[in-house]
């Protein structure tokens, strides 16, 4: 090989691997692409979505996996792609809260036995901040006091009477509204529409024909403070019920347990405890078999990885959704 030719593999060997840092650098600490493939956060987002996540919108978190394959998560051909022989503490740096309604990536909090930053990614809508008090009644979020008025575009379960169903798709039909149906209870059938779909039908049907929303209250029906740094409660048997998941996370590593409505440390009993991290509340549009606060509880800011902003392409069976490439997330 001449040494002109080898010149030129070496300048183009240096180009790959800078351009390949280069990337690594920004999908790590800036921006990163995320592909959308559920319908937790429909009509927002839908399936085929691949949206920008804006990972300096809170701060910048620094990894905690240290040894880990480039380019990857948590998996590669079936292995785990990462070691956990070498870990840093969480550090993020410019710390920036989020806010009401932001639509933001997080690591579920509940896989304890994973790194912070490998364990599974959820999207869904903040509702509720540090510090805010919450109510739920019916299904029915109440937030410091006011009831939390969801998109029209969020997805909702409804009810009708089996005898209506019929003339019921016919409308929707004629309106060109896909109305999914579920399973039947009773004299009833479910289907799941958006809150605007089902507005637009209730105007069109006679009163028998009425959809009838279905509340599901998923918590025990009673008001909790979202907790913030530096918060201090008194501990108490019901304080114990709404806090102990978060509590011995906080406390892991620590010689801690609940037993008999009390947390002991070190075998100590505690009158109180300060919180070592923020806690937010998030809610998914889709408010069928989603996966966000109702089932998995307080989301930790360290847990937070970015912000939603950007659909920079979308497609589904059908091919490009032209309409929806690079429009603005809200």
């Amino acid at each position: 090989m001449s040494s002109k030719k080898k010149n030129i593999y070496v300048y183009l060997g240096k180009v790959i691997l800078v351009t390949l840092l280069i990337v690594l650098l920004v999908r790590s600490f800036f921006l990163e692409s995320f592909s959308v493939s559920s319908a937790q956060m429909e009509t927002t987002l839908l399936k085929g979505d691949k949206i920008l996540i804006n990972k300096t919108a809170y701060g910048i978190r620094m990894p905690v996996t240290l040894l880990s394959i480039p380019f990857t998560f948590d998996k590669i051909f079936g292995m785990k792609a990462y070691s956990t022989a070498l870990q840093a503490p969480y550090k993020r740096f410019f710390a920036h809260a989020a806010d009401r309604d932001d639509i933001v990536l997080f690591n579920n909090p509940l896989e304890t036995d994973k790194p912070l930053d490998k364990r599974s990614l959820l999207l869904s809508r903040c509702i509720a901040l540090p510090g805010d008090s919450i109510r739920i009644e019916s299904g029915l979020f109440i937030i410091n006091g006011r009831p939390y008025l969801s998109s029209p575009g969020t997805i909702e379960e409804y009810y009708f009477r089996v005898s209506a169903k019929k003339e019921l798709e016919d409308v929707a039909k004629g309106m060109h509204i896909p109305m999914p149906l579920g399973i039947g209870q009773g004299d009833s059938i479910i289907t799941q529409l958006s809150k605007y779909d089902a507005f637009v039908l209730n105007e069109s049907l006679s009163d028998s024909l009425t959809l009838v929303p279905c509340k599901k209250d998923t918590l025990q029906s009673h008001t909790f403070l979202i907790p913030f740094k530096g918060k201090i409660i008194d501990l108490s048997e019901s304080n114990l019920v709404v806090y102990k998941q978060i509590i011995l996370q906080e406390l892991e590593g620590q010689d801690a347990k609940i037993e008999d409505g009390e947390l002991l440390i070190n075998g100590i009993k505690q009158t109180g405890y300060t919180f070592e991290d923020s806690y937010y509340w998030m809610l998914s549009d889709n408010r069928t078999y989603s996966t966000d606060s109702r089932s998995i509880g307080f989301i930790p800011f360290s847990s937070i990885i970015g912000k939603a902003c950007l659909i920079w392409h979308s497609s589904d069976e059908n091919g490009t959704r032209a309409e929806r490439c690079f429009s603005s997330i809200k």
